[in-house]
């Protein structure tokens, strides 16, 4: 008995000793970082959106990085709810990382109104020096006041003028047209200063609104307008080039500060390096776009600089408008305006 009572007694020493050594291991793993980590990311785009390819691009970088350590499943075509509700969600903790269109956010936060003032980007050259100028980390901080952590800028195109009836080649052209918008109140200010009747619809509303002419036209991307089919029902586009459509790529504040710092700087370096490879992926879409409209019998107007000017001139007012609404917003036009 006094034998087995020892052997007991071994065995148990045996097993806490070998306990206390696996949670050590673990303790030192965490602190390097080291955990498996799993991630969800929602957007409200298709799968071949240039949007949610950029989120495909985080999601492989990250993972490349960390040696598959750090896991991001993407959920695309509001699987997870639409823009409003995927931002909520992000805030409060229940989702992880989202990547939310800034017009919708323009109701909550003035910051993502300083991506969408009108005729601020000119070129795609100037975008991406704006998006790498720390002027963007700035207004990106701005966000950490709405417990989100402001991880990168992407795109889906600059957007352009489509109508029904005949293209836009002046501010006059759009007088009273019901032009289709977004549900922000910048896009319905920009649209009313042109001098059209903005009309606020949801985006799958679009192809029937133009079809049973309840809307005139509206603003859109060419890559959209494509897979849409919105060229069945409006035959002309004009290149107005008024602002593009970013999307802000954003995580939970919580936890992204829950990561190691060396786990926080893979986010974010993978982050920023798919900016390049977006507007990359953007510029190819858009080339081809034209080629596939103009073989679908759609007008295709450019507008010179001088044709340009009136429509500019237009919206002046709406910049100084928004700007004073945060010094960050203020900043961030001048900056943008500044860089060529």
């Amino acid at each position: 008995m006094k034998k087995l009572r020892l052997a007991v007694i071994a065995l148990v020493s045996a097993g806490l000793l070998l306990s206390g050594c696996g949670s050590s291991t673990g303790s030192k793993d965490q602190k390097q970082g080291a955990a498996a980590v799993t991630l969800r990311l929602g957007n409200v785009v298709q799968k071949d959106h240039p949007m949610n390819v950029a989120c495909e691009k985080f999601a492989q970088k990250v993972a490349a990085k960390s040696n598959n350590r750090i896991k991001i499943t993407v959920f695309p075509a509001r699987q997870l709810g639409d823009d409003r509700q995927l931002f909520e969600q992000v805030q409060q903790g229940a989702l992880d990382i989202a990547e939310i269109s800034a017009a919708p956010m323009g109701s909550t936060t003035p910051l993502a109104t300083a991506l969408q003032m009108p005729f601020l980007f000119t070129s795609w050259d100037q975008y991406l020096k704006v998006m790498k100028d720390p002027v963007t980390d700035k207004l990106l901080g701005g966000l950490e006041k709405n417990q989100v952590k402001g991880l990168a800028v992407y795109n889906a195109g600059f957007r352009h003028l489509v109508t029904v009836k005949s293209p836009v080649a002046q501010p006059g052209d759009m007088k009273g047209l019901k032009f289709r918008v977004a549900e922000t109140p910048l896009h319905v200010d920009i649209f009313k200063a042109l001098g059209a009747s903005p009309t606020p619809m949801p985006y799958g509303e679009i192809y029937s609104g133009l079809q049973n002419k309840v809307i005139d036209g509206l603003e859109m991307d060419l890559s959209a307008i494509m897979m849409e089919k919105h060229y069945e029902v409006a035959k002309n586009v004009t290149l107005s080039k008024h602002f593009t459509w970013p999307a802000i790529l954003m995580m939970n504040m919580n936890k992204f500060k829950s990561l190691s710092p060396e786990d926080q700087k893979i986010i974010m370096d993978s982050a920023k390096e798919v900016i390049d490879e977006n507007v990359k992926d953007i510029t190819s879409i858009e080339q081809k776009a034209v080629a596939d409209l103009k073989t679908k019998g759609v007008v295709l107007k450019d507008l010179s600089d001088a044709e340009l000017a009136p429509f500019v001139a237009a919206t002046k007012d709406i910049e100084a408008k928004y700007a004073a609404q945060d010094p960050i917003v203020a900043e961030f036009v001048k900056k943008a305006r500044e860089i060529k």
